[in-house]
């Protein structure tokens, strides 16, 4: 495992633990309140860092070429996170998901052999199945009463969000859900693949700056046109503890997804971030008490046995 493949599997520990502490927060912070602060939160981090490092030049010298790429990818990223809250709030939060992850995990290896020109090893096709699998049945194995608090609050990270939710029994109606996920899924992939030839002409710092700036601009501006309540939460203490301490994990899960992308192949970054929900299952017992499911458990091992399989692949 190189350091591009661990980022990518840290990635996953990262965003995992940042939907399990945006579950701890009260109703009345709003989905749109929590990606907000996020993105506003991790561009504040990504600067004091580069500041810190002396390296905030690096904005102004990086090639146009590769801010045009950061800038598309985080409209690309954003806009689909939009699309998928709609696909989740029309059809199934576990159906929708698990379709969303399958095909931008196989359109994201697909972009990297056909685009990128990466070798795809058996192996690494048959551990993104398994990753796939198991999420499937993490899913349909927890509870209707579960997960719902970190289902509204996910929000993606380098490329797609990680919620955690029931698989429902399907209806013509929830169709559209499933359409506006494959929909989804595309714009996150595609998103993937401009982002990777952004990073091969700068850093993952500078990339998370652009990303995350991008995202805060579109999320108040479409806020402000839509959002009812006030664009601030009208909250306690504790909530916006847990919001500045979930905005520096998401910050954390942005730059470790970038740096997978640029130490490791577009497509094991892909399969091994989206293996997130297991990591979410665990945290949510350690953290949150919550009972699962002897298929939720199966569905974590059948992932985490995916993961090792990609791992493991040359």
């Amino acid at each position: 495992m190189n350091l591009g493949e661990a980022s990518a599997l840290l990635n996953a520990v990262i965003w995992a633990a940042t939907g399990v502490t945006t579950k701890k927060l009260s109703p009345a912070v709003r989905p749109f309140h929590v990606v907000t602060i996020h993105s506003i939160a991790a561009t504040a981090v990504f600067i004091v860092v580069l500041s810190a490092s002396g390296q905030i030049a690096n904005i102004w010298r990086a090639p146009a070429f590769a801010l045009l790429m950061f800038t598309t990818a985080a409209a690309l990223n954003t806009v689909g996170s939009f699309l998928f809250y709609t696909a989740i709030s029309t059809g199934s939060v576990g159906g929708t998901y698990t379709t969303t992850t399958g095909l931008y995990v196989l359109l994201s290896v697909l972009a990297g052999a056909v685009v990128l020109g990466e070798k795809i090893t058996p192996m690494t096709g048959l551990g993104a199945a398994g990753i796939v699998s198991g999420v499937w049945l993490l899913n349909s194995g927890i509870p209707a009463d579960t997960g719902a608090r970190r289902n509204a609050s996910a929000t993606g990270s380098g490329s797609s969000m990680q919620p955690v939710g029931p698989i429902r029994i399907w209806k013509p109606r929830l169709a559209k859900g499933l359409v506006l996920g494959a929909v989804t899924s595309a714009m996150w992939a595609l998103g993937l693949l401009v982002l990777k030839w952004g990073l091969d002409r700068s850093d993952p710092l500078t990339a998370g700056i652009i990303r995350n700036a991008v995202a805060t601009f579109i999320y108040l501006g479409a806020g402000a046109a839509v959002v009812r309540g006030g664009l601030v939460p009208r909250s306690g203490r504790r909530d916006w503890t847990l919001l500045m301490v979930s905005g520096t994990l998401f910050a954390g899960s942005v730059f470790t997804w970038n740096y997978a992308l640029s130490h490791a192949t577009a497509a094991k970054t892909a399969v091994l971030a989206s293996a997130a929900p297991a990591f979410a299952l665990l945290f949510a017992v350690i953290m949150l008490k919550e009972r699962m499911s002897k298929k939720a458990v199966a569905g974590a091992a059948v992932a985490m046995a995916g993961i090792f399989v990609v791992l493991t692949a040359g």
